[in-house]
């Protein structure tokens, strides 16, 4: 019972290293789904030392695959190492045989071989109707004095689709560049955009504008929702700055006034703010876009000091 609080505090039920589930008042209970009891990490027949150093808590079934097996074990159906970290040893996950290398590499596609090909094609066929977060950042950049910004935008865009246009009458030279990621199903991957976009206002803030290779500039992120794949193809491509969609779609609404002029500035919208940390930095606009006009701290002292430099 010490060990099992010194391990996991106040808790009854937990997984063992394996991923089987154990039980606080199961111990050494072979009737029990969930029973378990204490194993050394290093066995006793390698000279491992009755310490709780070397002893850990795991299910009975774990316990008894385990044994006295050095370095290398199966439990649960994956496989373990014990290894030698500092003065004591742990178990970790074996790496990986080459035969499991070889099971890995045999899921890729092979175009050339008719069964793997299909065997995708069938995979793609199953997740047409699954719904779609599709993210979109508009980056709109007056005035600008060397075409390399725009390839070095670029580059942080790597895994998105990139597309441009241009505006040589209201804005007097405008350009436009579009990143678009079709596929953003958890917020991780929201989160990760925004931090894209967070570098690139830092970058655009703290060193082109102000050394005049571009005369303005804004940051529109957005992440919109398709309960399917066929409908995101065809509204998708619709969408701009200015459009906003309820949930399960609506009426497309064009740019607002406050939007029309450069901010030097970075906004997200909606689902954005929900699916991020900005919630939790921000208070949420009534507008379209929210302003959340974060930068890398360091980096930006460190830009500031590349203008500075000339």
């Amino acid at each position: 019972m010490r060990l099992w609080s010194k391990a996991y505090g106040k808790a009854t039920k937990v997984k063992d290293f394996t991923g089987r589930e154990i039980a606080k008042g199961a111990y050494n209970d072979r009737s029990s789904d969930f029973g378990w009891n204490v194993d050394h990490i290093l066995p006793q027949s390698r000279g491992g030392k009755t310490a709780d150093h070397n002893l850990i808590c795991c299910h009975i079934l774990t316990n008894d695959e385990k044994a006295d097996k050095f370095p290398c074990f199966n439990a649960n159906g994956k496989r373990f190492e014990i290894v030698k970290v500092e003065n004591h040893y742990e178990i970790q996950p074996a790496a990986k045989s080459k035969k499991e290398k070889k099971e890995e590499d045999s899921d890729e596609i092979n175009y050339y071989d008719s069964a793997s090909g299909i065997k995708f094609f069938k995979r793609l066929k199953g997740i047409q109707n699954k719904p779609r977060f599709v993210g979109t950042v508009f980056i709109r950049l007056n005035g600008v004095a060397n075409t390399a910004v725009i390839d070095f935008i670029e580059n942080f865009f790597d895994e998105e689709n990139i597309s441009y246009s241009m505006n040589n009458n209201y804005y007097a030279s405008e350009t436009t560049i579009t990143a678009r990621n079709y596929n953003m199903p958890t917020k991780d991957d929201v989160s990760k955009l925004l931090d894209k976009c967070i570098l690139l206002n830092t970058y655009l803030g703290h060193y082109f504008a102000p050394s005049d290779y571009l005369k303005g500039y804004d940051i529109y992120y957005r992440v919109d929702y398709y309960q399917e794949k066929t409908t995101m193809y065809i509204e998708s491509q619709s969408i701009d700055i200015g459009a906003t969609r309820s949930v399960f779609g609506g009426v497309a609404h064009m740019i607002s006034t406050e939007y029309a002029n450069h901010h030097n500035s970075f906004f997200i919208s909606e689902l954005v703010y929900e699916n991020t940390e900005a919630s939790e930095k921000v208070e949420k606009s009534s507008g379209q876009y929210t302003e959340y006009n974060y930068v890398f701290t360091k980096l930006s002292e460190n830009l500031d000091k590349e203008v500075n430099k000339g």
